[in-house]
């Protein structure tokens, strides 16, 4: 009787780690794991310390298109994308490793025409999806957090300019909804 309770403690205690553990992985967005990579993250995310609204925006401006903060400024060799669901996410994740798919994918995300300005006031734990960016060695180096249906924001790391304040424009909803819906089929 003891050995049973003892393994079922053990089961119990086991689920409850891998589930804080996936949660954790989920819900990081301090950028710690990518450290490795320059880029100026802290400029983009202070602004302007003497509250002039403009800063942000002529900043973001000026970098679009700027190879240097690019998303994810590295190689992409494979893109995993999940519903942003505890531990099953990992067992329904689809992986995209066609070349022609990774472009189009890199290339909304790098489009300011998709992003908005729009308020930024949601949480990365309610967003869908996330897109894993892995590169060649098979190391994760870009994440994105997608949130569709309440919200229309995105969030990534890598930091992009480009994506302005992470708002989707109207062309960007319709765009994330055929990547969704025709070429990932989720």
């Amino acid at each position: 009787m003891k050995k049973k309770l003892l393994i079922i403690s053990f089961i119990l205690i086991g689920i409850t780690v891998i589930y804080f553990l996936d949660l954790n992985d989920r819900l990081t967005n301090d950028g710690i794991e990518f450290s490795h990579m320059t880029f100026i993250d802290n400029e983009y995310s202070l602004g302007d310390e003497n509250n002039d609204n403009q800063y942000p925006k002529e900043l973001y401006s000026r970098n679009f298109g700027n190879p240097k903060y690019e998303f994810p400024r590295s190689n992409v060799n494979m893109i995993k994308i999940q519903n942003n669901i505890p531990l099953l996410s990992r067992l329904t994740s689809k992986t995209i490793t066609k070349k022609s798919k990774i472009e189009f994918i890199i290339e909304l995300f790098n489009n300011p025409k998709n992003f908005d300005w729009g308020e930024t006031t949601w949480s990365i734990n309610e967003s869908e999806y996330i897109f894993r960016f892995y590169d060649e060695q098979n190391v994760e180096i870009g994440k994105v957090w997608l949130c569709m249906e309440s919200c229309g924001m995105a969030n990534s790391r890598p930091f992009s300019p480009n994506m302005k304040f992470g708002g989707l424009s109207e062309l960007g909803k319709v765009r994330m909804n055929e990547l969704l819906n025709k070429i990932i089929e989720l």
